[in-house]
């Protein structure tokens, strides 16, 4: 009999409905038996399933993928889930975007592709626009505030997400789809099952994806090319199986730029302006024109003649469209297996090779006679830059901060089955990244471009008197974990228990060395040179300090650390419990406890030789009910969280990095509401609400300060303790409705985010906003074309104005008399960030795509 080409009968019946509850094969083979207890709800409702387990989960399938654009983030899809806020870059998912759930940003979220973990080695970040062809994923699942027990992640404090690659299809076929929209979206996608073709059932299938667009404002494109393989063998009668896996993802972006508060107040002549809302169409027009410079002016190199990159018209070059780009080559390798050494006793193996090359862009001017030009040499006057001649001249460079990452993943699982009510499961985990952070400088071209989108690293270096290279980064990190993890389950009183205890016992290990001098205080940016350096303090020069040294107000000059290595060694014990109880077959209760543990960012522990900082932990508690039937699926969670140590990281569009702040501990409670119903046969609801109160529990040290007629330094605090966390809503509430009639189908989703704050002191904040997009679907199939199909997807229907992304800072002013800190005269300056950034989201966006399938 043929199939779907998106699974073959066998993998379904074995795979399918476990597969959308887990993440490792490990944890999917240990959930098995949820599925055999909920035979009747695992389908779901509308492509919305919530699984009988001992945790708040969501689970979304391709039914409702696939109604979102063509090629779209999975990330975006899962805004759908409560609990969860993801702020889209643009429109077709290409440009990036920022996941928070319950509050936690997307550095404590573990993503997870088949298992294994996306999450960025040095700062845990998330790249929403490296993700899987969302054709090619069967299901993504969503755990609220916990992860699994052999989870290889170094933070996880706010949940998980697991998206899951398709089978192969048993039968010869394909798929072919083509997508036009605004903005000069182009978008081609195509994919080949081999089928069977072998007499013990091997099948593979190959996909291939290239998508470019237009920004939706200001000079620039976005352009992603993916592709993808798999082969599946399966053996024996039981469900054991081989599998490997290939993907390579490269993305060409240029940035969208981001107003701050001030570019704000500017834009709209509101000089005072704290609610970053209720704009008049002109004002959204000012905003709406605020980006990237389209044209950068270099002049031509005269001998004799100094000439400044960094003044008169070559200044636009600070914001130059080419310049300001996001270039990205990832993939990996994955293989996964499963193996039955008796009826009771199974073993589950995983592994993975990933590759990371990125950067953020970014330019810097500097003379050509500077002291890091003449470098080593006590005879050099500099070095002749831009070929004129002479060393007069201040000139343009790329400066990218680009990151290589090299990452070996294992992930295995022993499950031994004592009787069918009590099982048992011993995993290890190994995962290694070995993170390479550089920024060697490279050359423009006549029109301001890069001539290597990765400077010097794959160009032509920039290079002192003395051969050296140029670079404002350099950096090898080693993050090692070691984890071994238990589980037991257990079924009582006719199998309406059920009991999960499990323990998480990693070993981190974080190996660094820097090879640059870095600067003492602050986020300890590199000063890579090999210029002679001084110890003593002086104004106006570069010296080095012992690691102990302390930066005051009244320091000298530029004090740095020299080049150093550091080792950090953290050993947590995580455990979790959780259980489930049937009341009906239909209603059930759940509770569970986790804790949580997020090691220290790897870029953190470069600020100075030695970093006294706590990891962050969790203690999160849920409790709710679940009803679920055919034709409802229905969840209701309160939760609770303890956060201590907690550090927040935001972007520096201007620096192309990202820095981070210590805000302390938070405390988070809420709930979270889902409901998917089947009420008709054609029509089909999904809601979700969530309540989110997360407050910062300390007042945040900023700095020190010296008061009027003393010589002692004070520290400096302002007042941050029961303000809300940042960009975190207090509300969310959306709804999916969807009608079929025969060959039509159409649906409208929408999506409500309450206010949030931007800064930490909470004097910043953005408002309410509310998107609705709409999809509608002819398919194919009364004319025998069972897997074709047209859709239109209109994003933000109703043309919205908002604010999607927000880059937090500390507080919004450094007039002090504003914010009123108590210790602290009115007019000093507040040090650390005051200047929130906000990213526009995209207009109502219309596409089209053709899908055909054979």
């Amino acid at each position: 009999m043929k199939t779907q080409f998106q699974f073959g009968v066998a993998f379904a019946a074995l795979m399918v409905p476990a597969a959308a509850f887990a993440q490792s094969t490990g944890s999917i083979e240990v959930e098995e038996e949820i599925v055999v207890t909920a035979t009747r709800s695992t389908s779901g409702v509308g492509g919305v399933v919530s699984p009988d387990a001992t945790k708040p989960r969501a689970v979304l399938t391709e039914e409702l993928i696939g109604r979102q654009g063509a090629g779209q983030s999975i990330l975006n899809t899962i805004n759908q889930v409560p609990g969860v806020n993801f702020t889209n870059s643009d429109a077709y998912g290409s440009s990036g975007g920022n996941l928070r759930i319950r509050g936690f940003d997307g550095n404590r979220i573990s993503l997870t592709f088949d298992g294994f973990p996306l999450n960025d080695t040095g700062n845990y970040a998330i790249f929403s626009n490296q993700q899987l062809d969302p054709e090619l994923i069967y299901s993504v699942n969503v755990n609220l505030g916990t992860t699994d027990v052999d989870s290889p992640t170094a933070s996880a404090a706010g949940g998980t997400v697991n998206y899951l690659t398709r089978t192969p299809g048993n039968d010869i076929g394909g798929t072919l789809v083509a997508s036009y929209g605004e903005d000069n979206y182009h978008r081609v996608f195509g994919m080949i099952d081999t089928g069977e073709i072998t007499s013990f059932g091997t099948k593979m299938f190959f996909a291939a994806s290239t998508a470019r667009n237009d920004k939706f404002k200001g000079p620039g494109e976005i352009y992603k090319q993916q592709y993808n393989a798999r082969i599946y063998q399966p053996f024996g009668e039981n469900g054991d199986f081989l599998s490997l896996s290939g993907h390579y993802n490269q993305n060409r972006n240029n940035f969208y730029r981001n107003p701050t508060i001030a570019d704000l107040r500017t834009l709209t002549g509101r000089p005072n302006m704290v609610d970053v809302d209720g704009f008049s169409k002109a004002q959204q027009a000012a905003i709406f024109g605020f980006d990237n410079d389209a044209v950068c002016v270099r002049p031509t190199p005269v001998a004799g003649v100094a000439q400044n990159e960094g003044a008169g018209a070559s200044a636009a070059c600070n914001n130059y469209f080419g310049l300001r780009i996001n270039p990205s080559n990832t993939g990996n390798a994955r293989f996964n297996s499963r193996f039955t050494f008796a009826d009771n006793l199974k073993f589950t193996m995983d592994a993975s090779f990933q590759y990371v090359l990125a950067n953020g862009g970014g330019t810097t001017t500097r003379r050509e006679n500077d002291a890091t030009f003449r470098g080593s040499s006590a005879t050099s006057l500099g070095v002749d830059l831009n070929g004129d001649g002479d060393v007069l001249d201040t000139v343009r460079f790329y400066t990218p901060n680009t990151t290589n990452t090299r990452r070996l993943t294992v992930i295995s699982s022993l499950i031994w089955d004592l009787t069918d009510e009590h099982r048992f499961r011993l995993a290890y985990t190994y995962d290694r990244g070995r993170h390479r952070q550089t920024g060697e400088w490279g050359f423009l071209g006549p029109d301001g471009r890069p001539e290597n989108v990765f400077g010097g690293r794959n160009g032509r270096p920039v290079l002192a008197a003395d051969g050296a290279l140029l670079r404002q980064r350099d950096r090898l990190s080693i993050a090692l974990l070691n984890q071994i993890s238990g589980q037991y389950i257990g079924k009582f009183f006719e199998d309406r228990l059920r009991i999960e205890a499990g323990v998480r016992m990693p070993f981190f290990k974080r190996d660094l060395n820097n090879f640059c001098n870095s600067q003492a205080g602050g986020q300890g940016f590199a000063v890579c040179t090999t210029q002679p350096l001084g110890t003593t303090p002086a104004a106006n020069t570069t010296y080095v300090v012992p690691a102990n040294f302390v930066v005051t107000p009244t320091t000298l000059g530029t004090p740095v650390y020299a080049p150093f290595k550091a080792q950090y060694k953290y050993s947590p014990v995580l455990p979790s419990l959780g259980l489930n109880f049937k009341i009906t077959d239909d209603l059930a209760m759940f509770a569970s406890y986790a804790k949580g543990f997020s090691s220290p960012r790897t870029d953190n522990l470069y600020r100075q030789p030695f970093v006294d900082v706590a990891p962050e932990t969790t203690n999160t508690f849920d409790a709710g009910l679940r009803y679920t039937t055919s034709k409802a699926q229905i969840q209701a969670t309160a939760w609770y969280t303890k956060f201590k140590n907690r550090i927040v990281t935001s972007f520096d569009q201007d620096a192309g990095i990202s820095v981070d702040r210590n805000v302390g501990s938070v405390e988070g409670k809420g709930f979270d509401i889902g409901v998917a119903i089947r009420p008709l046969s054609f029509f089909t609801f999904q809601g979700n609400l969530s309540y989110n109160d997360s407050k910062l529990q300390d007042d945040l040290q900023v700095g020190v300060f010296t008061p009027a007629g003393s010589t002692t330094p004070q520290p400096l605090f302002i007042p941050t303790a029961g303000k809300r966390v940042t960009e975190t809503p207090e509300w969310t509430v959306g709804y999916r409705a969807a009608v079929e009639f025969g060959p039509v189908q159409a649906g409208l989703q929408v999506k409500y985010v309450s206010d949030r704050f931007a800064t930490d002191l909470n004097d910043i904040k953005s408002g309410s906003y509310t998107t609705a997009d709409f999809d509608a679907r002819l398919s194919f199939k009364q004319w025998g074309l069972d897997k074709t199909w047209l859709q239109l997807n209109v994003y933000n229907l109703f043309d919205r104005f908002y604010f999607g992304n927000i880059g937090t800072q500390v507080s919004g002013t450094n007039n002090v008399g504003l914010v009123r800190v108590p210790n602290l005269a009115a007019g000093a300056a507040i040090p650390g960030g005051v200047n929130p950034n906000f990213s526009v989201g995209a207009p109502r966006t219309v596409s089209a795509t053709l899908r055909i399938g054979f």
